[in-house]
């Protein structure tokens, strides 16, 4: 997972709405190095907004740079080009009015970062931001704990350690924003973890294998060992439920026991087949999600056996 800042200009109101970060090389063809770390943001990176002296906005990055024309917003100045890159982010957080000096308190002063030796912005439109100042930053907002200055280490990919409840729905939000972008990877489809099928992004649900309230802060952002996608069509009640779970082997078998006929057939046309979304780094979150069903299927505490 990277951080990154982004200075934006007058456009800023038009290009958050939007949810898109967008460059060009200059008329002769020159590229500035803060324009071209646009190419270096990755799917579930984290972007901070500066415009106008203030950190407005949070945003989670939905899918990596492509091809495409100057947005709708982006003011044309004569030495630019039309044909750009774009990035796509989704806002969690906007409104937001922290105000550079506080910004300054928890950023380096100095190249590379976003800042000049003084603490003030510098005119830079993308700057990388190491892991720690991310996780201030991010504190700052209250979407994580306040990290302790002696325990702060860059997070492995796709983990933040930070108390993914702490202000409600908006960490809630984050979470899933960036769960939802690693899984799906940009695309606008992708396969159910169940069933297997292909379906539109809109139809499938990117969730947590063990039950989320089980999980730790940690497993919650540890998305390749702890996630997949799964329909709308059925699949995603089924397991949540527990009438599906998966075993040590990665097939499908049946948990809680279906009561109504429809439930029944539906069932049994997914049990015994290989899991799609079963392998060796989700082995651990398959087993927890054996043991919940085993507990609601039998009513008492689970073994914690995978038979």
């Amino acid at each position: 997972m990277g951080f990154w800042w982004a200075s934006q200009g007058k456009n800023y109101p038009i290009a958050i709405r939007q949810g898109s970060l967008w460059t060009c090389r200059r008329i002769d063809g020159t590229l500035p190095t803060d324009r071209a770390l646009l190419k270096q943001i990755r799917r579930g990176d984290i972007v901070f907004h500066h415009y106008d002296r203030y950190m407005r906005a949070v945003s989670v990055v939905t899918a990596p740079w492509r091809d495409a024309n100057r947005p709708t917003g982006y003011p044309t100045v004569y030495e630019d080009l039309n044909d750009g890159w774009l990035v796509t982010v989704d806002p969690i957080v906007t409104g937001l009015a922290i105000h550079f000096e506080l910004v300054a308190e928890l950023l380096p002063h100095g190249s590379p970062g976003p800042l000049d030796k003084n603490g003030r912005p510098l005119q830079k439109y993308l700057s990388r931001l190491a892991p720690d100042c991310g996780l201030r930053l991010l504190a700052e907002v209250g979407l994580i704990d306040n990290p302790r200055e002696d325990t702060v280490q860059p997070p492995p990919a796709w983990t933040i350690r930070g108390a993914t409840d702490m202000q409600g729905s908006v960490a809630r939000r984050l979470e899933q924003t960036a769960l939802r972008a690693y899984l799906l990877e940009g695309n606008p489809d992708g396969s159910c973890g169940l069933c297997g099928r292909t379906l539109p992004a809109t139809l499938l649900v990117a969730g947590h294998i063990k039950p989320r309230a089980q999980c730790t802060d940690t497993e919650r952002w540890d998305f390749p060992s702890a996630a997949m996608l799964v329909c709308t069509l059925g699949c995603d009640t089924l397991f949540e439920q527990g009438y599906l779970t998966v075993d040590r082997t990665g097939t499908i078998i049946g948990g809680r026991t279906p009561s109504h006929p429809a439930l029944v057939d539906v069932v049994h046309t997914l049990v015994g087949r290989p899991c799609a979304a079963y392998t060796d780094a989700r082995a651990d979150a398959f087993r927890a999600h054996h043991d919940t069903a085993l507990t609601i299927l039998n009513g008492r505490a689970s073994s914690g056996r995978v038979e």
